[in-house]
This record gives C-alpha cells, sequence and structure tokens, in this order.
C-alpha cells in the first residue's frame, strides 16, 4: 500500500471481508468527499468478488491491500498504523458516507481546535438500501457513554491524529466491542461536537454484526463498563442499567435490534398516507 509524499486531511479506514454486494456504495460514497482525503481499504483475503472490485476502480486516492488477517479489529489497526491524514475516519464495507453531510461536519472539526472529534446521526437502510429510519443522538457525554453505553453511532465518529497519543489502536481482545473500548480511552477528557446531520447510511442486513453478533457485543461492552468501575456504586450503576435495559426493551421495542419496532413502523405507515 505505496503512499504519496503529501499527508490528506482525512484518512478513511475500510475493514472489509466478502463484501462485493456492497463496498461499491461504499467506495462511491468516499470517492464523493470534497475534503482532500486517503481510503484505506484493507480486505482480509476476501473470495466472492471484492478483490476485483477494487482492483477494477480508478481512483488514486484509493489505496488497498487483500491479504489473511486476524478480523476486522486487526484490519483497521492495520489502517491506523497506516493512516497519514489530519483527522481519521472508520467506515466498514457495507455502510457509506453522506458525503456532503460528512463535508460540512470535518469543515467544523478542522475549524475548531479545541474539538477532538465529531459525529453525528445515521439513517437506517436496509440490505437494498432502502430507508428504515433515521437517529439524531444527544449532545456528547463521556460519562453518559461510559456509564449507559448510550448509541453514539461509532460509525460516524471522525476524530484528530492527536488522539491517537491516549489510545494508538484497538484492543484485538474483543470480538464485537473493540471500537466502544477504543473510543472511550481516545475521547476521555476531550472536547468531542455533535453534528445534527445524519453521516452515515448504515446498513442492516443478516449478516452484519448488529444482526448476527449483537449480544457478543453487548456482553463485551458491559465487561468494559466495569473495567472502568471505581466503586461499588459505578458497577451498581452499570450493571444496574444494562439489566433493567434487557428486561424492559425487548418487552416495547425490537431492540437490540435497530430496526423500527412494528408500533413505529404502523405509524410511519400512517404518517405517509396522511400527507399523501
Amino acid at each position: 500500500m505505496p503512499g504519496s509524499t503529501t499527508s490528506p486531511t482525512l484518512s478513511v479506514i475500510t475493514p472489509v471481508r466478502n463484501a462485493v454486494r456492497y463496498i461499491g456504495d461504499t467506495l462511491d460514497s468516499v470517492a464523493a468527499l470534497r475534503t482532500d482525503h486517503e481510503h484505506l481499504v484493507f480486505d482480509g483475503d476476501s473470495d466472492d468478488g471484492t478483490r476485483d472490485l477494487l482492483a477494477a476502480r480508478e481512483d488514486p486516492r484509493l489505496k488497498w491491500v487483500s491479504e489473511p488477517d486476524r478480523g476486522q479489529t486487526h484490519a483497521v489497526n492495520k489502517g491506523v498504523a497506516a493512516a497519514r491524514g489530519k483527522v481519521i475516519g472508520w467506515l466498514n464495507g457495507d455502510d457509506a458516507y453522506n458525503s456532503e453531510a460528512v463535508d460540512r461536519a470535518i469543515d467544523h472539526l478542522l475549524s475548531s481546535p479545541e474539538t477532538g472529534a465529531i459525529y453525528g446521526g445515521y439513517e437506517l437502510v436496509n440490505a437494498d438500501g432502502s430507508h428504515m429510519r433515521t437517529h439524531i443522538p444527544a449532545e456528547w457525554s463521556w460519562k453518559r457513554y461510559l456509564y449507559f453505553n448510550y448509541n453514539y453511532p461509532t460509525p460516524t465518529f471522525i476524530f484528530k491524529r492527536e488522539l491517537l497519543e491516549q489510545a494508538p489502536s484497538l484492543n484485538e481482545r474483543f470480538a464485537d466491542a473493540a471500537d466502544y473500548d477504543f473510543y472511550l480511552r481516545l475521547f476521555q477528557n476531550r472536547r468531542i461536537d455533535r453534528w445534527a446531520e445524519a453521516l452515515v447510511h448504515f446498513r442492516y442486513h443478516e449478516t452484519s454484526k448488529s444482526s448476527s453478533d449483537v449480544w457478543t457485543q453487548l456482553d463485551e461492552a458491559l465487561e468494559i463498563r466495569l473495567g472502568w468501575a471505581r466503586t461499588p456504586l459505578d458497577r451498581l450503576i452499570m450493571s444496574g442499567s444494562e439489566s433493567a435495559r434487557r428486561a424492559i426493551l425487548p418487552r416495547i421495542s425490537n431492540w437490540p435490534h435497530p430496526e423500527p419496532s412494528p408500533l413505529i413502523r404502523g405509524a410511519q405507515a400512517i404518517s405517509k398516507l396522511r400527507h399523501r
């Protein structure tokens, strides 16, 4: 993965394996950014045509390598080590940027010396790319993120390179919550700004981790939170809130899966009919 002598403004890291159905949308959305960037794709030795699709792209800002790896977290760590940009984003190979909104968010990040990172909302789409719902998160609170694992959409995080001094890599011990652990360490005692637009088209499909490995992710996230606990009260808040969430939310929604509940889908359908 050779590099040029000029550092780009933005490095986008994409770990991928066997994502030929979706990776084209990912590549197009990054290529559409007006922000000077490099797109670093680390493919875990795909055998479904992903490598052929990457090889066919004629984009000098795209740099890719296909080789066996130890999984997604290892691939992201290779990307973090290779990234040369002033700011860094991590976009999975089945998601896509809302390119114009991302450009606006990066402009804000670069114009604010005291801000370490920025994040925004996401548009949830299904396997075919059809809109399901939009989520715009609350203002940033590191303690809310730590104690309650609040749903700050990690695919929307874009951070300044300097933050890597306090969290230089992801912990490969975690199979599905390495991003949560990484961003807790990366953002501690930092100013993080919210951008109130959907920055990412987040694709929910049967083979995505949000569908297939969600309970592993939640169990690991709780383990990570408890590792930060300093008092019995900390542990009580962390464990108690997680137990309450698991007991209550599945009864009133589709949680932990991100798609809208039947009640919400019905309300959306009625709203569309009313506005015809």
